[in-house]
């Protein structure tokens, strides 16, 4: 890319150990991080990293970024790279002659332990590396044409694109639209397609301009995120079949899929620029990662569903040791073992470089929040990704956390003083939050809970006063209507000199993996997401059939056929469920069905047939292993076989075994 110069310094913590655990889907954390060797440009005075592609002989690229990287098929992968520079390139940054505003390489190098070697670069003449996007080059217009991500489904390879209007301050651009574009003859020529785009809004807040691939379950989901690097992560999907229909698409509303892009709600916190997605198939987990501006780092999450809950951040690789660094593409074929290697990019020298962290078990396991315990945080008063209202920081090294080396604090002789962060959660979800808390001895009004965005509603929260050691305090809430919630931990000052302490602080998701399980945030008559109905069915409001609360679901026909109450559940691999729900029908039902299924009609997992009617509400329940997906079909419903039949349904839960 070319763009400012970004951030030169931030923190990095590293552990030692690792062992890789198949089949259950376990946290993970990245260690001992190091750098392998050099990918593209040519070796400075002084480097002694192995540097198998003299890019910058064979293939005229002396100074590019990116290096996106994913498995073409035939053996092969495509490592796919931003703006590139040949001779006349200024040497220290993305500037100067031999411009290509992308290029590139394909590689069957499987031992990465001595670093990534090409096969070959598309080019246009003999030793010269081939743009593959056009762009106009002009600067308010169009300035460049940049990948964002890539996959192959079938024969035919695909790439997103920006298109960028204009560079500005450092880690902020625009762009006029993100793209699709696809190749047929092996990645020789590319075409954009003319609608499969994401036109940018004037305030150039869309956030479907950057963009990561993960084909899962016959989809290809793209996570995504708006122009620049200070957004949210959002996640699309289409069937693998259609990537270039953009109608096609269905958007992640927090509960479940929408054909309205407006309707998209984040699966992810930024502060996120340069995303890359995959499966580790080891850890059965998808693993994000993306530069994180305000942490100054390279972070990664990660997740057992493409849909999340997904992890708090951690630090993949910080500027302290490696200056410029900004982003970190994940090779596809390193995701079985332990060791996982990425190619990232520095701005100082402007190259790419291929790097090897080892995953070991996360001690907070499936933690919501980012920097828990505060352990690597710069320096104080750097609190990203918590900030502060009111007076605080962080405590480094200074023998007050309750465990690690550093917590946060707040501290001050009047007002409000907390430390905040927030996070992505799923609508009208339980939700537990734990802290330690520890507080002077004068402090007599305490707050630790959650609440909407910009001091909204308060979801849940529990009062403390002076609490002289570290305790513990837990709330549990559901997350009410909202995307994004606020976590705090809080003091009013009202005697003076007051302080409190907080560590080790989590958030978790309820047991509970249906989505509005009793019906009652359904807002009309008409199913609609996370719930959705085949036939005729649809919500009762307020009319007196529920098993409790005010609404239940409900489907009824008089004509021969299949009616069914549905909502699609993320669930880990080869793991067990149990599936229950209050069940009652009409007298004349003779058939009926509850369980679960794989997606669009696949086999049936387990299931309960219904030959009688249920006078009154009965509680079903079927248990079953998810196989190899990572989303189910749960199901309720008749065949109306026998004149008008109806069934009604409440309070669904589904929980892991």
């Amino acid at each position: 890319m070319i763009h400012s110069k970004p951030w030169k310094t931030c923190a990095v913590v590293l552990s030692l150990g690792a062992a890789v655990h198949t089949g259950e889907a376990r946290a993970l954390t990245p260690t001992n991080v190091t750098k392998v060797a050099r990918v593209t440009g040519a070796t400075p005075s002084g480097e002694f990293l192995p540097n198998p592609n003299q890019t910058h002989t064979n293939y005229e690229v002396m100074g590019t970024d990116l290096g996106i990287l994913w498995d073409k098929g035939g053996g092969e992968i495509f490592a796919l790279f931003g703006d590139t520079f040949g001779h006349g390139w200024c040497g220290n940054g993305g500037c100067g002659g031999g411009w290509r505003s992308n290029v590139l390489a394909k590689s069957s190098d499987r031992t990465l332990a001595d670093g990534l070697t090409f096969s070959t670069m598309i080019q246009d003449t003999s030793r010269h590396a081939k743009e593959l996007l056009y762009s106009k080059k002009i600067d308010n217009d169009e300035i460049t044409v940049i990948p964002t991500a890539g996959v192959t489904v079938g024969s035919r390879h695909y790439i997103h694109y920006m298109s960028v209007r204009h560079w500005g301050d450092p880690g902020k651009w625009d762009t006029n639209y993100a793209g699709i574009a696809y190749s047929d003859d092996n990645g020789q020529n590319w075409v954009k397609h003319a609608s499969a785009r994401w036109q940018n809004n004037a305030a150039r807040t869309n956030p479907f301009q950057m963009a990561a691939f993960v084909k899962n379950g016959g989809y290809v989901y793209l996570y995504a995120t708006p122009n620049g690097r200070f957004g949210n992560v959002y996640l699309a999907r289409v069937l693998e079949g259609a990537l270039l229909n953009i109608n096609d698409y269905r958007y992640w509303d927090g509960n479940g899929w929408s054909a309205s892009q407006a309707a998209a709600a984040p699966v992810v916190m930024g502060i996120a620029g340069e995303l890359s997605v995959d499966y580790h198939t080891g850890f059965n987990r998808f693993l994000m990662t993306y530069l994180n501006e305000h942490r100054q780092a390279v972070v990664m999450r990660d997740a057992a569903t493409p849909t999340g809950p997904w992890s708090g951040e951690k630090i993949l690789a910080a500027g302290t040791s490696f200056p410029g660094l900004y982003n970190a593409f994940i090779h596809p074929w390193s995701l079985s073992g332990a060791d996982m290697y990425f190619v990232t990019s520095q701005w100082t020298p402007y190259n790419t470089f291929l790097m090897r962290a080892t995953l070991t078990d996360d001690a907070f396991s499936d933690n919501l929040l980012s920097e828990p315990g505060f352990e690597t945080q710069a320096a104080t008063p750097v609190m990203a990704p918590w900030w502060l209202v009111g007076n605080g920081g962080v405590d480094r090294g200074v023998g007050q956390a309750r465990t690690g080396r550093n917590e946060g604090f707040v501290r001050y002789n009047s007002g409000w003083n907390a430390l905040k962060q927030s996070v992505a959660v799923q609508p009208h979800t339980d939700y537990t939050l734990r802290g330690w808390v520890r507080t002077s001895a004068n402090s007599t009004e305490g707050y630790f809970g959650a609440r909407g965005v910009g001091n909204g509603p308060i979801v849940g929260e529990v009062p403390f006063g002076s609490l002289t050691n570290y305790s513990q305090l837990t709330v549990t809430f559901n997350s009410g209507p909202n995307s994004i919630l606020e976590v705090y931990g809080g003091i009013w000052a009202k005697n003076g000199d007051t302080w409190m302490q907080l560590d080790d602080v989590s958030l978790t998701r309820g047991a509970n993996l249906v989505g509005q399980g009793g019906f009652e945030q359904q807002p009309g008559a008409t199913a609609t997401s996370p719930w959705y109905v085949e036939g005729k069915g649809g919500v009762d409001r307020g009319l007196g059939f529920t098993r409790s609360g005010a609404n239940n679901g409900w489907v009824r026909n008089d004509v021969p056929g299949w009616n069914a109450l549905k909502q699609e559940v993320a669930v880990t691999p080869n793991t067990q469920y149990t599936l229950s729900a209050w069940v009652k029908t009409s007298n004349t039902l003779n058939e009926g069905y509850f369980g679960a299924r794989m997606l669009r009609g696949g086999p049936i997992l387990n299931e309960l047939k219904l030959t009688q009617p249920l006078g009154g509400y009965t509680q079903l329940s079927v248990r079953f292993n998810s196989g190899a997906n990572h989303s189910v079909e749960i199901f309720a419903g008749v065949w109306a076989n026998n004149g008008d039949t109806w069934l009604q349904a409440d309070d669904f839960v589904m929980t892991r075994d």
